[in-house]
């Protein structure tokens, strides 16, 4: 018998999938305890399009991100940090301020996605890359100065 699990089901599979199980399981413990439900033509259609629609949302997002990453390939953006008189940062350059230099120019990347080979302690030019969207990866240059 095919189900529809709306449920995780150790054994048979997570919630959302269609399995075929034994009549007796299907009747007697999934069904009677609402763990999942007969997967008939329509429920199974139904289940079609909606993976149909999540795979169009997926190639969307990814072809997204796709221009973003070319967008941003190969520029540089300028942060100007305080330095004290011995020459020492105050701080560290985070990703939440290459966040924000990054949206002041255009580019909405969460700070989340901004990925620091290390921490940005003093002058100079750094790569950094920003993991986006379905393995999508976006490298640009971040120069920090001195105010």
């Amino acid at each position: 018998m095919k189900v529809l699990l709306l449920a995780d089901v150790k054994g048979s599979g997570k919630k959302g999938d269609i399995v075929d199980v034994n009549d007796g399981f299907a009747r007697n413990f999934l069904l009677k305890k609402n763990l999942a439900k007969e997967a008939d033509k329509g429920v199974i259609s139904e289940k079609a399009s909606q993976m149909a629609s999540i795979e169009y949302t997926k190639k969307v997002e990814t072809e997204k991100a796709q221009a973003l990453a070319n967008k941003i390939k190969g520029k540089s953006f300028t942060i100007y940090a305080k330095f004290g008189e011995n020459g020492k940062m105050f701080g560290a350059v985070t990703s939440k301020e290459i966040s924000d230099i990054l949206y002041k120019n255009g580019f909405d990347i969460d700070k989340k996605a901004i990925v620091l080979e290390s921490n940005i302690k003093s002058t100079g030019r750094y790569n950094v890359t920003a993991k986006l969207f379905g393995g999508v990866v976006a490298k640009f240059v971040i120069l920090v100065d001195a105010e």
